[in-house]
Formats: C-alpha cells, sequence, structure tokens
C-alpha cells in the first residue's frame, strides 16, 4: 500500500494494519452467503474501493499504540468502523448536494441517482456500526452513535441554513464540528481508550481529533477557493454554488468586504445565479478572508500539536505530529 505519497510514510508504524483495515472495508462488498445480490455488491464495490486518504483508521490505530500497546483485532475494527462512518457520510453528502464527481471519481448518486445512493449510504452505515460492536465496549458504540447523530445534524443545519445571511461564525463552528471534527475525535478518543490510555489522556486525544478535524475543515473549506477542481478531485467554488457559506464567505461578510456581491448573489434567481456566482466568489478572493482563514486553521493545528505534548515520545507520537503537518500544509 505504501508509496511515495508522504501522507503514506507517515503511516509506516501502522501499514500492516491500515492494510488489514482496507481489506476488512472490500469485504463487506464480498459478503458470503446470505448477503448482498450480486447487483448490490458491484455497487458497493465500486463505491468502496474509491482511495481516500485513511486519515481517520490511521488517527484510531496510532493513537492506540501511544502507550506501549499493540493494536489488536478490536483496535482494527474499530478503525474500520470510523472508516466506514466517513464513507457513508461522504455517500449521503454527496447525494444531498447533488455532487457528480469525489476524489475524481462520479459519485454514487451521479452514477445510480439518489434513491440507491442514500440505501447504498444506509448499508455502509450500518455495517459500520456491528464493526463498532466487536469492540464489546459500551462507550464506544454509545460514542459512535453519538457521532453519527453529530453527522446528521451537521448537514441537516448547511442544508436549513443555505441560501442565506444567517449563517454566522458560531454556528459555522458547531456545524463543522458535527461534520467532520466530530469523527476526528472519535478516531483519536477510540484509540486512546483501547490502547489502555488513562482518562486524562484519553480526554486529551479526544481533544487533538477535536482541533484537528476543525483544522482540516476550515482548510478544506479554504481549498474551495484556492485550489482547482482537477487537485480537488470535485468541483471548485462547490459550496457557494449550493448556497452554503463556509469561513472565507463569513469573514467577508463580517468584514463588509463581500457582503453586498453575497447577498446579491444568495437572493438571485436561477437565471442570474452563474454570473453573480463568478463576481460573489471573485469578491471574497479580492478580500483578506482567505488569509484570516488560514490563521484560524493554523490556531487549531497549534492546539492539536499542543495536545500532543504530554504523550509519551514514541514513533506513533511522531506519526502523529507528522500527519498534523500534513493536514496543515496540504494542497488538495
Amino acid at each position: 500500500m505504501l508509496g511515495t505519497d508522504p501522507k503514506e510514510r507517515i503511516y509506516v508504524p501502522i501499514a500492516d494494519d491500515l492494510d488489514t483495515v482496507i481489506a476488512n472495508i472490500s469485504s463487506v462488498a464480498e459478503t458470503d452467503g446470505p448477503g448482498p445480490p450480486p447487483e448490490i455488491e458491484a455497487r458497493l464495490a465500486q463505491v468502496l474501493a474509491t482511495p481516500g486518504k485513511r486519515i481517520r483508521p490511521a488517527i484510531t490505530l496510532l493513537a492506540s499504540k501511544l502507550w506501549g500497546r499493540i493494536p489488536d483485532e478490536r483496535t482494527i475494527k474499530m478503525a474500520t468502523a470510523v472508516e466506514l462512518l466517513h464513507i457513508a457520510s461522504l455517500i449521503h453528502d454527496d447525494t444531498v448536494d447533488s455532487a457528480d464527481t469525489r476524489r475524481g471519481h462520479a459519485t454514487a448518486s451521479n452514477l445510480w441517482g439518489g434513491n440507491i445512493a442514500v440505501l447504498l449510504g444506509d448499508f455502509v452505515f450500518a455495517t459500520s456500526a456491528t464493526f463498532v460492536c466487536d469492540t464489546n465496549s459500551v462507550r464506544l458504540i454509545r460514542r459512535f452513535a453519538q457521532t453519527i447523530a453529530e453527522l446528521s445534524r451537521g448537514e441537516l443545519n448547511e442544508i436549513l441554513e443555505s441560501w442565506s445571511l444567517k449563517t454566522n461564525r458560531d454556528r459555522y463552528l458547531q456545524r463543522i464540528y458535527d461534520k467532520t471534527a466530530s469523527l476526528f475525535s472519535t478516531s483519536a478518543e477510540s484509540g486512546a481508550v483501547l490502547g489502555e490510555s488513562d482518562e486524562d489522556s484519553v480526554a486529551n486525544l479526544r481533544e487533538y481529533g477535536y482541533n484537528l478535524g476543525m483544522a482540516y475543515q476550515v482548510l478544506d473549506d479554504l481549498l474551495d477557493y484556492e485550489s482547482n477542481a482537477e487537485q480537488l478531485g470535485k468541483p471548485t467554488a462547490n459550496d457557494l454554488s449550493n448556497g452554503v457559506l463556509t469561513l472565507p464567505a463569513i469573514l467577508a461578510i463580517e468584514s463588509g468586504e463581500a457582503r453586498s456581491e453575497i447577498s446579491t448573489y444568495l437572493s438571485a434567481t436561477d437565471n442570474e445565479r452563474p454570473h453573480l456566482l463568478t463576481v460573489a466568489y471573485d469578491a471574497i478572493c479580492g478580500s483578506d478572508a482567505l488569509e484570516r482563514s488560514r490563521f484560524i486553521a493554523n490556531d487549531y493545528i497549534d492546539a492539536s500539536l499542543k495536545n500532543l505534548e504530554s504523550v509519551p515520545e514514541s514513533e506513533s507520537k511522531e506519526a502523529l505530529v507528522q500527519l498534523t503537518g500534513y493536514i496543515r500544509d496540504r494542497q488538495f
């Protein structure tokens, strides 16, 4: 699995276990006996085979090793669960957003329609829960269920606040916690729990996941303005084109630098919007909102690194530090 990608080199301490996680994910579409019929298996295989960054399961595996334990079957099951949950949430998000591509590949809703995509996502959601149950930890099962609720709440709030100026910075931060940082936090917390760390360390790793997840989403929203579609594997200005205000737009509104252009775009008719989208996008990019967004992301990055200061020195800790740097510096 490992190659020249710097992220993959970060994963060296858990390479074999991460391979097992990926094999577990592939096996979801290869059920023996009374599993999904071939027509469903083929579709599951396609949505599960799309390569991702595997950041969340890596965090679980690395966190479990910070206090000297070797990841066991329960830890690998948990890492599989968090990645399946992430995949399921992407299937649903792409369906709700009517997205055509993800990571350079056609989305499930683009290939087979919204109804099939939603049900495929439901199947993957449910399957992720069975892997958590295999940990035999009521604590982690409960946290996993809470994370599913938070993911859903974040998506609902995004939909309900779209095409409106009512989204402010506090609402945005709550939304990206729900949609992104909650699963990062759960990934790190579950690894610490399964690694049998003390409660203070569990809380510290949970906070590490929170800060890293918040930084990841702010930077992802920033890349929507700074990268091209080929780099991202999905269209740029995607959020704004769907009426969703992320941090750069919110900061540009707060400062007044692009409030008029964004307001005009949001209240325009469908025929007017394509041109006005460009006007609003250019106004945001011409403001200082992108630079300010990066400062905020870097504050979360710094906080996540501080969370790791009390962790004993190890190859796994160094990998988490390097992963944090990778997320800070990534261009797509």
